[in-house]
């Protein structure tokens, strides 16, 4: 009776290791052995608004679309003073100004690369005049005023619909620019004395490189 009990015992068991050992084959087979995860590339997002035309004649037109052979033809008939390209960069509103007829769109044929430290001009005062919301989309997907184009842009440019640009003096006096916080030296102010053509921001200077170390332990 015991050499039975004994006898089925050791089946049972069988049995289960068995099926233990077929599970775990047909798990390792069928799953990967290694988990690693690969974020899809996500392209930089652009939405055209529209080209607003300015004529030398102080009038202006707004299209939502148009061609280099169309703005050729208007160039033509009227002399085209600059165009004004509004749009959105992944999600915020944009503003790009040229005056050699670039309806190039989207602006850059390229991803924009996040920098390690976000460095941009935070707040922006013409005279202690805060000026911030009217420059800001000026500054472009790379947050330089779109330095690396052929038409970085200009101050009157920027300030044009602002309610008190026609009292502004572009002559004297001093643009000031307040960035965001930083690593190592918190806030920094860049002040460009009047008069200053083109607006100029250097993307990655949050940091310098050589203090890299004291924040990349």
């Amino acid at each position: 009776m015991w050499f039975l009990f004994g006898l089925s015992t050791l089946w049972i068991l069988s049995l289960l290791t068995t099926k233990t050992v077929k599970a775990i084959t047909e798990y390792q087979t069928s799953s990967p052995k290694t988990m690693e995860y690969s974020a899809p590339r996500v392209d930089d997002e652009y939405i055209l608004l529209c080209y607003v035309i300015n004529y030398e004649d102080g009038t202006e037109e707004v299209l939502g679309e148009t061609t280099d052979e169309d703005i050729e033809d208007m160039d033509e008939i009227k002399k085209i003073d600059n165009i004004l390209i509004k749009y959105m960069f992944n999600g915020k509103f944009m503003q790009y100004v040229t005056r050699t007829l670039d309806i190039q769109f989207p602006i850059y044929s390229f991803n924009v690369e996040p920098e390690t430290f976000p460095y941009y001009p935070d707040i922006m005062f013409m005279n202690d005049i805060d000026v911030t919301d009217y420059v800001r989309p000026f500054l472009g997907p790379l947050c330089n005023f779109y330095s690396d184009r052929e038409e970085p842009v200009k101050l009157t440019d920027a300030l044009k619909t602002h309610p008190k640009f026609k009292e502004f003096n572009f002559e004297e006096g001093t643009f000031k620019m307040i960035s965001n916080k930083t690593p190592l030296n918190v806030r920094k102010l860049i002040t460009k004395n009047l008069p200053s053509e083109s607006l100029v921001w250097k993307r990655h200077a949050a940091v310098d490189p050589r203090d890299e170390h004291e924040i990349l332990k």
